[in-house]
């Protein structure tokens, strides 16, 4: 069992990066050969060099941390190659060239990996034999490598909006999750429960913003990539439902801390509350999908505190966030304020 699973997470880790494995032999295969049979280049090592160093980054703003990561090496490699010409090679020269390399990067603005890259190939320019002849040719190469990449990157990218379905899907799934939670300790009168889902709901905030980093990415990655469509309307869809959350999930820790304090008291919610709120999961499990809209309407209908039963102060705070919670996710999924609101229940008294 052991090995099949491994085996599996093995599996799954291949197909994930099958495709930037894919890319970055194409922008190497490619810098090698423009090097080589365009410019003339005897065994041109910086030019794929460049390419897979570029190519290889992961996460967020791909396209743009490609860009920065090729500048850095060529600038590295011509850093290197002009100050090798005036102060040859050996362990001090090294030294020299990687601080003269790292502090013009940082002044140029650079970060993260383009600073360690920049300082990385200076190095390499230092250590690896230079023949009299080479003149510009490791800069050239390192450019042609850099070039490669973006053209790979840009002509034929990843998905641009797998990362952002991917954490959209886990943090509908999560919300869901502490919402059931909620309702088995709220039915079962388990404090214990309902702490457990409070402290899981204030972890969705990381997860929020990680999702709405992968969408802002989706988004500049497909404007950026002419032979993808940009399909703006699924990055607006995915930005309004994103925002709706940021604002439903607070309320929703509303509701659970109120409801684990009403537990704690021995104050059990109205009968029906439980159900509902499994039932808002059931919906919330559903949303970026086509088959959401039906499910919130269903709980949206109910949420009448007079029909449930909600006569504490606990109960009519719930039905209270839930209100506003509904109204929220229905504008995310296409109505208008007005339409949504009409979908509640009147308030008596």
């Amino acid at each position: 069992m052991d090995l099949r699973s491994s085996v599996g997470e093995a599996l799954a880790r291949v197909r994930v990066g099958a495709w930037p494995a894919v890319q970055c032999g194409l922008g190497a295969s490619g810098a090698w050969a423009f090097a080589t049979h365009v410019l003339g280049h005897q065994r041109p090592f910086f030019a794929p060099v460049a390419a897979v160093v570029a190519l290889g980054v992961s996460g967020g703003g791909r396209l743009r941390r490609t860009a920065e990561l090729a500048v850095g090496v060529a600038l590295g490699v011509a850093i290197g190659d002009l100050l090798v010409g005036l102060i040859g090679q050996g362990a001090w020269q090294v030294g020299v060239v990687v601080v003269v390399a790292l502090l013009l990067v940082l002044a140029l603005g650079g970060t993260g990996l383009a600073v360690t890259q920049t300082g990385l190939q200076a190095v390499f320019v230092v250590v690896l034999p230079r023949s009299p002849q080479s003149g510009l040719h490791r800069w050239q190469d390192a450019l042609v490598g850099g070039a490669a990449a973006l053209v790979v990157a840009a002509l034929l990218p990843t998905d641009p909006w797998r990362e952002a379905r991917r954490l959209g899907t886990a943090y509908v799934a999560k919300l869901a999750q502490v919402l059931r939670a909620t309702a088995e300790g709220a039915r079962t009168a388990s404090p214990v429960l309902i702490a457990d889902a409070l402290a899981n709901g204030r972890t969705l905030e990381t997860d929020l913003v990680a999702w709405k980093a992968a969408i802002a990415d989706g988004r500049e990655t497909a404007r950026l990539t002419p032979l993808r469509s940009t399909r703006a309307e699924e990055w607006e869809a995915a930005e309004r439902l994103a925002s709706a959350l940021t604002m439903s999930s607070r309320n929703l820790r509303v509701g659970v801390r109120r409801t684990l304090s009403s537990v704690q008291m021995g104050q059990p919610l109205a009968a029906p509350l439980p159900g509902l709120l499994d039932e808002l999961a059931d919906a919330v499990a559903l949303l970026g999908t086509e088959d959401a809209l039906l499910p919130l309407l269903a709980v949206a209908g109910r949420l009448d505190p007079a029909a449930l039963g909600a006569t504490s102060l606990a109960d009519q705070v719930l039905v209270g966030q839930l209100r506003v919670v509904a109204i929220d996710l229905l504008e995310a999924l296409g109505m208008a304020p007005e339409a949504a609101r009409a979908e509640l229940p009147g308030l008596s008294g």
